[in-house]
């Protein structure tokens, strides 16, 4: 039997997620109102790195503009280095921390695909080949980015393209109307009506892949299901992949492994079908555990 100094002294549980972040690079990508927005960086070995300028995946976490852990992604990064893509994992402004709006969000995700590609030669990366995905709030704003106009942080350089080259989105936040989600967190109701991606669904959007659970209880699987019908009627490239029975955030690495894994599998293939990868029948999970 344990005493209790014995209890207290047991050292806390390990996360993965976190000690994955250490791994990366961390840069300042944005500085607002006095808030520096870091980068994690994670980059490919010199023996999977391609002979050309890289692909580069940007990583925006689960929220609904309101919390979030920017080491959510941290897996899927450390898996796409080791496919020899630049995997980056942005923060952005959420209202719990920096008592934000989701149209802050945003504009940091916006900030964030126009510094990739200000940075591009530095980073050694195409800035022709840049993968917008997240989850949830984070997966509205990658998409929002080449959806939308407007949603610009001031003075900012707007001859600089914001708009990702593919998407790939995590049960997203795709309808702020009433019946939707988020409606209530934006300042105004004309926001939140801009900010409907649903409703600005047009002809020459990237190539998009979708996952999302049926019984997702915070974002409806209806309101995805609905849009990827929409985005082919426009002669888009949108996928949805489908997970019976699966509720919000079931893709999570700690969430369940087997699912983490079979979705890595379906955007690796999406990536590759898509010219961002090259096929490689050889490619593993990459160091996560």
């Amino acid at each position: 039997m344990l005493s209790q100094d014995d209890s207290l002294s047991k050292p806390a549980p390990i996360d993965r997620n976190r000690e994955l972040l250490k791994t990366a690079r961390e840069e300042i990508y944005k500085t607002v109102g006095g808030v520096n927005l870091p980068v994690y960086i994670w980059e490919p070995e010199a023996s999977k790195a391609p002979p050309y300028p890289k692909s580069v995946i940007a990583f925006f976490y689960s929220s609904g503009w309101d919390n979030g852990q920017v080491s959510q992604f941290a897996p899927h990064c450390v898996y796409f280095a080791s496919r020899g893509m630049l995997a980056m994992a942005f923060d952005y402004r959420v209202s719990a921390k920096h008592g934000s709006t989701p149209v802050d969000a945003m504009a940091d995700a916006r900030s964030a695909f126009r510094w990739l590609r200000l940075n591009a030669v530095e980073l050694g990366i195409s800035p022709g080949k840049i993968v917008g995905a997240g989850g949830s709030g984070g997966a509205h704003i990658a998409a929002a980015a080449a959806m939308v106009p407007g949603f610009d942080e001031a003075g900012e350089d707007l001859s600089i393209p914001c708009a990702p080259n593919a998407l790939a989105l995590f049960n997203p936040v795709l309808d702020t109307s009433k019946k939707g989600f988020g409606f209530d967190r934006f300042t105004t109701p004309d926001q939140a009506k801009r900010a409907n991606l649903a409703g600005a669904i047009a002809a020459g959007l990237p190539p998009t892949l979708i996952f999302h659970g049926t019984h997702d209880r915070v974002v409806s699987f209806d309101s995805s299901f609905d849009f990827a019908k929409r985005m082919k009627k426009k002669k888009n490239i949108c996928e949805l992949v489908i997970y019976e029975g699966q509720g919000h955030g079931f893709f999570n690495f700690n969430v369940s492994f087997d699912i983490y894994q079979a979705t890595l599998n379906v955007l690796d293939d999406f990536l590759v079908g898509q010219g961002f990868i090259e096929p490689d029948p050889d490619a593993g999970l990459g160091d996560v555990l």
